[in-house]
């Protein structure tokens, strides 16, 4: 970035620091990001069997999957089930069938469109620290719709993994349904809603130790009012907004907060947030059974090419062998394994050093928890006879 367009930035932002300051409250802002523009054309709802059978993911970038899962009871698994239990029961299915064979069903993106909904998505907290998602939503219908008219706010988890070690994929962790809204034509209503900090806690989401790796909904069900056909209006999908590009757990004080978000608002305006966003790559990592501590890392590529130039990893941990700093294409995936010297009962935070064609440099960071909680053990290599 050029010091002149970088010095632009602080001065505005630091101008916008006080209003900011004032709209936030005794809330504390840690990301936000605005809902698309448009919405994704297909929703798919699959319920997962018990031995978490269930139909492939969807190759379509335009669909949306909820994986569901309702058999926490019989497995004694972590992962919440009560939203999977109300969504069989609202499609009359037959919980022993889908138990064994799992489910799907579909919804297709109604047209003409009858409803928009746009807004700005963030990631909050109030004096207490728990961080939790809030809404803000501008809700238009264009024609008189039906009362039966219905939103869901959805949060799925990209890879879910349980207690037991179970792994499943998009599984939702926390839905929301809201009818506060007007169903007049042309009446927008303006509106926060939330996905509050306790049920995220029930549902087993922290946000602060697992800021990433997360994706909302906002999927909206009904119909005019002069036609009795009731389907999906509404479906905008995308990740949660995170900030563990441009911020550390440490700089969690307001002042901080709101100005990285002042810049991250001003830097939208002039590059186009979404752009940025889909250039990004996703990383993802797992402790991983072997002779050493190790950690299988999936890398994902955004929209640009990009390097990988410098690893580190914060103390007591130490890699065995500092991993290569490499090249990727636009879109590649790639899975690597980091080898630590020593087995430890400690949180593990990896920072990686990335560089995105046209874009600069940027710090990602990775926290795990400890792999003894996960029961996660190193083996001593065996010796040659």
């Amino acid at each position: 970035m050029m010091p002149s367009v970088r010095a632009l930035m602080l001065v505005v932002g630091l101008v916008l620091l006080s209003s900011l300051a004032a709209a936030a409250g005794t809330w504390n802002i840690y990301a936000h990001a605005p809902l698309p523009e448009t919405s994704n054309t297909t929703l798919r709802e699959t319920f997962l069997s018990e031995n978490l059978l269930g139909a492939d993911s969807p190759t379509n970038s335009t669909t949306v999957e909820w994986r569901w899962w309702a058999w926490s009871d019989e497995t004694g698994s972590s992962w919440p089930n009560d939203d999977a239990v109300y969504r069989l029961q609202h499609f009359g299915l037959n919980a022993s069938e889908v138990q064994s064979d799992g489910a799907v069903v579909d919804h297709t993106l109604q047209t003409p469109e009858l409803l928009t909904v746009d807004g700005t998505v963030k990631v909050v907290a109030a004096e207490d620290s728990v961080r939790f998602v809030t809404f803000e939503l501008n809700i238009t219908p264009r024609v008189n719709l039906s009362n039966q008219s219905l939103m869901y706010l959805v949060l799925s988890e990209d890879v879910s993994r349980d207690h037991h070690g179970r792994e499943a994929v998009h599984l939702v962790r926390e839905m929301r349904p809201e009818v506060g809204f007007s169903l007049r034509a042309n009446n927008t209503t303006k509106t926060t809603v939330m996905l509050a900090a306790e049920h995220l806690t029930a549902a087993g989401v922290d946000l602060a130790q697992s800021p990433t790796g997360w994706r909302y909904t906002v999927a909206v069900f009904g119909g005019s009012q002069d036609e009795g056909e009731l389907g999906l209006m509404v479906l905008k999908h995308d990740r949660l907004p995170s900030p563990a590009m441009h911020l550390t757990p440490s700089q969690t004080w307001l002042p901080v907060i709101l100005t990285a978000c002042t810049l991250v608002l001003v830097w939208s305006v002039v590059n186009a947030a979404s752009t940025r966003e889909a250039a990004i790559p996703a990383l993802l990592a797992r402790w991983t059974e072997g002779d050493r501590p190790k950690m299988t890392l999936t890398v994902q590529a955004g929209s640009r090419p990009f390097r990988l130039t410098k690893w580190e990893v914060g103390a007591p941990w130490a890699f065995a062998r500092r991993p290569a700093t490499r090249s990727f294409f636009a879109n590649e995936r790639l899975e690597m394994e980091l080898v630590f010297k020593e087995l430890h009962d400690a949180e593990c935070h990896l920072e990686t050093g990335i560089e995105v064609d046209e874009m600069g440099a940027w710090r990602q960071h990775v926290w795990l928890p400890s792999p003894v909680d996960q029961g996660v053990t190193s083996r001593p290599p065996r010796e040659e006879e």
